[in-house]
């Protein structure tokens, strides 16, 4: 529940404990100083993290890093690719993973004007090698920050560059936007007009190309740098002219670690004072509604502490489970009544009853699915059928379960629930 009522004395005792936290003195210290993307006034224009990026990627620049940070983004793409994406890639993705790719020649651009068709915002050409095959590599970057795309700029780009009909280079097309993991993670398709395009965010390009950086042996300017851009991406932004008001574009494990810290240590002052803002005449009217509109979100997410049952042929089966075990339950639930056959799989298999599927292999699950533990990759099978491994999509919740609870009951005549 949110703190409405605190006494002034509580207040003060919570504010204390607030300005003695270690954590809280850390995090005052990193958010106090801004980054040199907030002096320059360029934290959140494109084309200077389209620079930024370029001058990482590069082979030739003053970070010494040779062709190690394009192999880590090719990397990101491998990752980030959905369905049939990388099938049609498959040997370079392959050489990609296995280290088996060599890169000849990098020449990478910004701003590259196609006439007729726009300005591309990051063009990398690249000479490869990978297993006894060599061919050219083009990777046509779209990057957006604050805006969304217009006028089918993607479709443009890709239209033009798949008419070259150059059967030595291979295109990849990349979205590159803000995007949290988690969100990311639930997209079917990327965001862009044109569906060949690979989807990935910044928080990625933290997470597997300038964290894994830093862990390098590299100069203490390189390092300063690299902690610059790291600390412009995860700054709140303060302009009131940007598309998207306190977007923050990824964030360093350490500060992610740091911050939930703090929130675990502070969130009954944090609740209060946000209520203090929301119900003060003397701020502005937005700002209230926006605080009060989140405050009604946080409160209904405490509030929801309901558990399920799951009845079988009437009989209570198991009870007091979370919604996001829903599905495992169910899938042991159907396994252990011996209604398990080749149709019944098949049903559980392709059932998207959501915008996920219900069961996947090891190999099948992305990066991010593992890494935000929608399947339990890192535990036991959770399903063997015909001699193969089976994980249990987690990410069920109260705004999905009943199009499952319907799509099962619908299946399976004796299977029941009730949200208690």
């Amino acid at each position: 529940m949110i703190e409405k009522n605190l006494t002034l004395d509580k207040i003060r005792e919570e504010i204390i404990k607030f300005k003695n936290d270690v954590i809280s003195q850390r995090l005052g210290n990193y958010y106090d100083t801004k980054s040199l993307g907030e002096i320059f006034g360029v934290s959140r224009k494109e084309l200077a993290h389209s620079n930024f990026i370029a001058w990482l990627l590069g082979n030739k620049e003053s970070h010494h890093l040779g062709d190690y940070p394009f192999k880590k983004f090719l990397e990101i793409l491998v990752l980030s690719c959905k369905g049939t994406q990388g099938d049609k890639h498959k040997a370079l993705f392959d050489s990609v993973i296995t280290g088996h790719l060599r890169v000849t020649e990098l020449q990478i651009y910004t701003e590259k004007t196609i006439e007729s068709v726009g300005r591309v915002d990051i063009l990398i050409e690249a000479d490869v090698v990978y297993f006894e095959t060599t061919k050219k590599l083009r990777v046509i970057i779209e990057n957006k920050v604050t805006t969304k795309e217009h006028s089918d700029q993607t479709t443009k780009y890709y239209d033009h560059y798949e008419n070259f009909q150059d059967k030595d280079c291979i295109n990849l097309y990349v979205y590159l936007t803000p995007l949290s993991g988690i969100e990311l993670s639930e997209l079917k398709e990327p965001e862009s007009s044109c569906k060949e395009y690979i989807q990935t965010n910044y928080q990625n390009l933290v997470d597997y190309l300038l964290e894994p950086i830093l862990n390098k042996d590299i100069s203490e300017k390189i390092k300063m740098i690299i902690k610059e851009y790291l600390q412009t991406l995860s700054q709140p932004t303060r302009s009131e002219d940007e598309h998207k008001q306190g977007l923050i574009m990824a964030i360093g494990h350490e500060e992610r670690e740091l911050l939930t810290r703090f929130w675990e240590k502070n969130q009954k002052l944090v609740l209060s004072a946000l209520y203090a803002i929301s119900s003060d005449p003397a701020q502005e009217k937005d700002v209230r509604e926006k605080i009060s509109g989140a405050l009604d979100s946080i409160s209904g997410a405490e509030k929801d502490r309901s558990l399920l049952k799951i009845y079988f042929a009437d009989k209570v089966h198991v009870q007091g489970i979370k919604k996001s075990d829903i599905g495992y339950f169910t899938v042991k639930l159907i396994e252990e009544k011996g209604l398990l056959s080749d149709d019944t799989f098949n049903f559980l298999r392709k059932d998207r009853s959501c915008s996920f599927q219900l069961l996947k292999t090891a190999d099948e699950c992305t990066e991010s699915e593992i890494k935000y533990r929608k399947y339990r990759t890192s535990e036991h099978p959770e399903l063997m059928y015909d001699g193969v491994g089976y994980y249990v999509a987690r990410n069920w919740g109260i705004g999905n379960i009943h199009k499952f609870m319907d799509s099962i009951s619908s299946q399976f005549d004796q299977i029941k629930y009730q949200i208690n």
